[in-house]
């Protein structure tokens, strides 16, 4: 018995529907990074309005409180009503100043998101701080790294850190890696579209006494430059970066 041949089937094949589904994805990424950005200026419109009212908030306490000192001051015996509205008053304004710190702090941080129109891509060391803890030689610190450029690239690299100081008479490099506690990652690498924040809690030798701070941020992504700086350990201790 002789067997039936089916022959072959053809299929057509249609490339256009490779080039629609790859303008789909390609819209769908661009609408993506329009809708964040939209929403990063959203939220810097907002968090400049919120400092503004609370600048005028500000000064309306401090016209308050001015006038309530110069009439404590020529009116020693005061009454109680009088001497409980200027410690409110005064209360409020200690509290309005610190939500204007937080505010400012919050806007620098949302400004260096939002980059600039052709801004190059790149990384940016937006803040590095260290405050000291209860003992002595230990220390939290707080770094956040933010992006330029408009472009949804993830970043990435490596941060090295390191403190230099002096102990016994010479200068000495400590890496914050191998300061660090045990229970805490010493993994300082990087990965973002948008920023990251790396924060923990080191100590430092007995006797060393840091005076500066290196930090260099390593890009392993093309095109984006690599950069170190130096910062004095009394600046970051202070108010950070």
């Amino acid at each position: 018995m002789s067997q039936l041949h089916h022959g072959f089937h053809v299929r057509r094949y249609r490339p256009w529907k490779i080039w629609v589904g790859l303008m789909v994805v390609i819209n769908l990424m661009v609408l993506v990074f329009y809708l964040g950005n939209r929403y990063q200026a959203f939220e810097l419109e907002r968090l400049q309005l919120a400092h503004e009212t609370l600048m005028n908030r500000v000064e309306e306490l401090k016209t308050r409180n001015h006038k309530l000192v110069e009439k404590n001051a020529h009116l020693k015996g005061t009454s109680k009503v009088e001497r409980d509205a200027y410690q409110i008053a005064n209360r409020s304004l200690v509290k309005m100043q610190q939500e204007l710190l937080a505010q400012k702090k919050e806007l620098v941080f949302y400004q260096g998101i939002v980059s600039p129109k052709g801004a190059a891509l790149g990384v940016t060391l937006q803040s590095f701080e260290v405050r000291q803890k209860g003992n002595q030689n230990q220390y939290s610190y707080k770094m956040i790294l933010t992006k330029n450029g408009k472009s949804t690239k993830k970043l990435k690299g490596v941060a090295h850190v390191v403190i230099r100081g002096e102990s016994g008479g010479s200068v000495s490099e400590l890496k914050m890696t191998d300061l660090l506690l045990e229970n805490q990652k010493n993994d300082t690498k990087f990965a973002f579209r948008y920023f990251q924040v790396f924060q923990g809690d080191l100590t430092l030798p007995d006797g060393f006494e840091p005076f500066e701070v290196e930090i260099g941020i390593i890009s392993t992504t093309k095109k984006v430059k690599s950069f170190s700086e130096i910062i004095s350990w009394a600046r970051v201790l202070s108010a950070g970066v």
